[in-house]
């Protein structure tokens, strides 16, 4: 009977911490997209020995950023992929079932949307026509209803009482691995809530997420102990 029990504690165990968890996996660690293997770093993808000319493969910079005859009236700088035309179903709020106030993905999301909702090649940069996309547990497709919304007026979903937001002044904390003899604990930063935001003080995928470095796992931009990038933002 007691080993029966174990077995059924056990699996309920496995489900609870699995149900709801990222199927990315952290990904190589790194700080330099000069790694080859870091997420974002293409220099030994297949297909990135072909882009351009076949003398001029394995770049780094280039699948998405190009010197010359960039996309122009996008939120980066000298823009080199192919932008997704896609349609999405937007993350709704338990509060009022709405999207509040979004219409449409804009911004870095946008970018970032350009190879992960899977509709537009890897190797869809510079003019090419390509065929590689992107597969597995980093293609959101156009789905986004259960993903962190993205696109959002801060300032206006924080008057509106969503999320149990912080005010854009605050300055969140974060999570000191070598405090409280090595269990870790939170120590309060110099920066505020605004430094996550846009230029147009909306949250977007770079908002969490860093384009150029893995060091702490998921392309984050801070530590998630503690939920600490979590609590950077909300209260609750």
């Amino acid at each position: 009977m007691k080993k029966v029990l174990s077995t059924i504690i056990a699996v309920a165990v496995a489900t609870v911490v699995s149900y709801g968890q990222s199927t990315l996996g952290p990904g190589v660690m790194g700080t330099s997209l000069t790694v080859a293997g870091l997420p974002h770093n293409f220099s030994t993808a297949a297909w990135n020995p072909y882009n351009y000319t076949t003398t001029l493969g394995q770049q780094i910079c280039q699948p998405c950023h190009t010197p010359h005859n960039a996309q122009i009236g996008l939120e980066a700088p000298l823009w080199n992929h192919q932008m997704s035309t896609a349609s999405y179903t937007l993350y709704e709020s338990i509060k009022d079932n709405t999207t509040m106030g979004v219409t449409a993905i804009d911004g870095s999301s946008a970018l970032c949307l350009s190879c992960h909702d899977g509709t537009v090649a890897l190797s869809a940069f510079g003019g090419q026509t390509a065929t590689n996309y992107l597969t597995g547990g980093a293609n959101f497709g156009n789905d986004l209803s259960n993903d962190h919304p993205i696109s959002i007026n801060y300032a206006s979903a924080l008057a509106g009482g969503y999320g149990g937001l912080r005010q854009t002044t605050y300055l969140y904390s974060t999570w000191d691995t070598t405090l409280n003899a090595g269990a870790g604990g939170y120590t309060a930063t110099t920066r505020a809530v605004s430094t996550m935001l846009d230029a147009n003080g909306k949250v977007q995928c770079t908002s969490c997420h860093g384009a150029h470095s893995n060091s702490r796992g998921y392309q984050l931009r801070m530590s998630n102990r503690g939920s600490a990038l979590c609590l950077a933002c909300h209260s609750k």
